[in-house]
């Protein structure tokens, strides 16, 4: 017998203890008759035995558990036998360690795999893990014995490159790399990529070590991100503005056509380049180097940007306005890799708002006249050359009559249409040489240079005129304004321009009163120009109360006539300003001057708002209470404005609405009478009533009373104070009162003064009564005092 070394450590035993021995030595005593009997036996018949468990006899009497495998030979008519043992711990753990490697590469994407090529063309998979059944839906079994089912899978576009680069591979000995498709029953066509190393073997084979893996989602992302590449390539490139990117060190990757144009750089010099070499700027007004937009955007990690205050300097020695932005470029982790910006030429659009805003430092955007500022400028200029001898001038102040009517029925874009055609009208009408400015929204001024007055006043005449033959079609409907015009002259007698021009909308203020549509010439010593300045220094002293809160609430009583009516207070709130001096004035003053000047609105608000807080004050008491009326300016009736302002007040005032009712003059609803129906309708929804005050005084009340769903008629104080002596006066209230009944309305006769009226009123059924014989206003928060009234007053007590 022969062994070598490793079974001689095995056994523990030295080679000469084995050597030249009979096999028996090495046989436990338990196992040697079992080895002649049945491993010798099988071994002479089929010549081969494997994977027999066995025990050998090792040094000391040791038995050591083997795996026996033997196979005879017959050499030169000799026969031997070649034994191989393998103790059994020993393949325990080469067994582990192949189950190991097998799952660790049954772990890795894709599949290991050897690839055999024989010389005679033939292939196969003398190894492949599982893997490959994803990769190929074919089994390692099937592929070791015929690579040619996998090569029947590849997509025939790639099969020609395929066997090339095997070939090449084989004959160089060179890695194989290669990415290529396949089809496959279940999955449909995928994107491989396999590596392997070539080994030349003897036998004029080559067998190649490798893996192979599935890439579709790889090849997928990547064709995505060309085709966005390229779609951002073009866009860019297309694109009007101009763009570069750097990264976070601040050197351009790329810059786009556009920007090629306006840096002077082309894109393959600029690359690799200092942005601020490429894009570099100076400040518009230093002239000193610029901080690049880039630059800001990494120092403060976020965009920057829009900024235009900076102007480029080309590579080519142009100078370009530019605007810029820039934003920062995120990788995961927060990490800024880089920054994009864009920028854009905008010289001509500076030019252009350079050129506008010269334009507009002294024109009116909406007409093309001159403006308030440049107005004042040439007032200035006229003013100081009006000093000298002999040389005059002549303002005139336009203000449009029923332009607010216009515009709160037509609307805004209705109104600015209107004054552009007025504009016109001024324009085509005055010498080439005047001045024409829009100084307010409806207010227009003109000056005549070197005109004598009787010539200007023909042609603010004729601008009059003209202005009153515009007939504006709006939605199917015809609307007319008119223009009240005031002449002043530009001379000597002036302290200043301002008292000139003040002059000038006095002399507006007295053509509107004296009728409208109108040129009224200003003279130092005119009647209705003194009047103005009157109401003008009124309209002062109205705006500066208001500011100062000096105005106070007072009341006066009404009172039933009829025993029947529900019981309760009812009274008018009546407003008095409280001088500086302490004189309190009634509205019957300063009311035409606040209505003139457009201060009864904002005085109607602080009636309303400070009766609202009256009620709120006195909520315990308000049971006491029937109605409350309070007065409202026509301003306030055809304001639709006010109207939202006393919307949001009632609902919010958190008091019993249904006791207020607001009065509103006959005049002010019929002048705007659709604006007035759609007031009343306002104040009725949210359970407030309404007064039509002095009705009667109009020459066609009666016809209108139809249209205005009124809750309370206010007999006209001209028809009551006097009906004891005038049978017409009597006939008409008697009459009023008729139509009130026929029409469902509440009558109120005012101006009761005496106890023969009162009386004379209850005869003919008028359910209220007001007057001084029935009670004088007092403040406010005295009407819980008064006495019951109605039965003294009825009685017919005068006091």
């Amino acid at each position: 017998m022969t062994a070598n070394q490793t079974l001689a450590t095995m056994l523990d035993l030295t080679l000469p203890d084995l050597v030249g021995k009979n096999l028996d030595v090495l046989l436990t005593s338990s196992n040697r008759l079992l080895f002649h009997l049945q491993v010798m036996t099988v071994l002479h018949v089929q010549g081969h035995i494997e994977e027999i468990s066995m025990s050998l006899a090792g040094a000391k009497g040791i038995d050591i558990p083997v795996i026996f495998n033997a196979v005879r030979r017959n050499v030169d008519a000799e026969s031997y036998t070649e034994c191989v043992v393998i103790r059994v711990n020993e393949r325990k753990r080469l067994e582990d360690e192949l189950f190991n490697i097998k799952k660790a590469t049954e772990q890795v994407p894709g599949a290991l795999y050897q690839f055999l090529l024989c010389a005679d063309g033939s292939s196969r998979f003398p190894y492949a893990s599982e893997g490959i059944r994803n990769v190929y839906e074919l089994s390692p079994l099937q592929l070791k014995k015929d690579a040619d089912l996998a090569f029947k899978r590849i997509h025939l576009d790639d099969v020609e490159a395929i066997h090339q680069q095997i070939a090449d591979s084989a004959k160089n000995l060179t890695v194989w790399h290669q990415q290529y498709r396949v089809v496959l029953p279940k999955a449909g066509i995928r994107w491989l990529e396999g590596n392997a190393t070539p080994e030349a073997r003897a036998n004029g084979s080559t067998l190649w070590h490798g893996y192979i893996n599935d890439i579709t989602e790889r090849k997928a992302l990547e064709l995505t991100l060309s085709n966005e590449f390229e779609r951002t390539r073009v866009t860019l490139s297309s694109i009007g503005d101009a763009v570069i990117t750097t990264n976070e060190q601040q050197v351009v990757e790329y810059i786009n056509p556009i920007a090629e144009h306006l840096t002077g750089w082309a894109l393959a010099d600029a690359i690799g380049q200092p942005v601020t070499r490429v894009f570099n700027i100076i400040n518009q007004h230093t002239r000193l180097v610029a901080k690049t937009a880039i630059a800001r955007c990494l120092d403060e990690r976020a965009i920057v940007g829009p900024v235009c205050d900076t102007v480029l300097l080309s590579k080519d020695g142009n100078e370009y306005w530019v605007e810029k932005s820039a934003a920062p470029i995120f990788a995961p982790g927060d990490v800024i890799i880089g920054v994009v910006m864009v920028f854009r030429d905008v010289t001509g659009q500076k030019r252009l708002r350079e050129e506008v805003a010269y334009h507009r430092a002294s024109h009116d955007h909406l007409t093309g006249l001159a403006n308030r500022r440049e107005f004042d400028r040439m007032l200035l200029e006229m003013f100081e050359s009006s000093i000298s001898p002999g040389v005059a001038h002549v303002l005139c102040c336009i203000d449009l009559d029923q332009f607010k009517l216009i515009n709160d029925s037509c609307g805004h874009f209705a109104g600015d249409t209107l004054l552009k055609e007025i504009s016109v009208v001024l324009t085509q009408t005055v010498r080439a040489k005047d001045l024409v400015a829009r100084i307010g929204g409806d207010e227009f001024a003109i000056l005549f240079q070197s005109s004598d007055l009787q010539a200007a006043k023909q042609i603010a005449q004729d601008v009059c005129d003209k202005i009153a033959q515009i007939r504006f079609h709006h939605k199917d409907k015809f609307y007319h304004v008119g223009a009240s015009i005031g002449v002043v002259p530009l001379d000597g007698r002036w302290d200043n321009a301002e008292a000139a021009q003040q002059a000038g909308e006095i002399a507006c203020f007295a053509a509107k009163h004296e009728g409208r549509g109108r040129v009224h010439m200003y003279t130092d010593l005119d009647k209705t120009v003194m009047e103005q300045r009157d109401q003008m220094q009124w309209a002062s002293r109205l705006q500066q109360a208001i500011d100062e809160n000096r105005f106070e609430l007072f009341a006066q009583p009404i009172m039933a006539l009829d025993e029947q009516a529900e019981q309760g207070l009812h009274f008018e709130v009546l407003l008095r300003l409280r001088e500086t001096g302490g004189a309190l004035v009634s509205p019957a003053v300063f009311m035409a001057s606040a209505e003139q000047f457009g201060l009864a609105t904002q005085i109607d608000h602080w009636v309303v708002n400070n009766v609202l807080k009256w009620m709120k004050t006195h909520a315990d008491e308000l049971e006491k209470v029937h109605i409350i009326a309070v007065n409202l300016s026509g301003n306030s009736v055809g304001d639709r404005d006010f109207h939202q302002f006393l919307i949001e007040a009632l609902d919010h005032a958190q008091v019993p609405v249904q006791k207020i009712s607001f009065e509103i003059t006959e005049t002010a609803a019929i002048e705007n009478l659709d604006i007035a129906t759609e007031f009343i309708a306002m104040v009725h929804q949210r359970g407030a009533k309404i007064s039509l005050d002095d009705f009667g005084s109009g020459m066609s009340s009666m016809a209108y009373l139809k249209k205005l769903p009124v809750d309370y008629l206010k007999i006209d104080g001209q028809f009551v104070k006097d009906m004891e002596n005038d049978t017409v006066d009597c006939a008409m209230v008697r009459s009023i009162k008729q139509i009130a009944d026929l029409t469902g309305k509440i009558t109120i006769a005012e101006f009761v003064e005496n106890a023969k009226i009162l009386m004379l009123l209850k005869d003919i059924g008028v359910d209220f009564a007001q007057g001084y014989h029935i009670g004088k206003p007092q403040p406010i928060n005295e009407i819980f005092a008064w006495k019951n009234i109605t039965n003294t007053r009825l009685s017919g007590e005068d006091q």
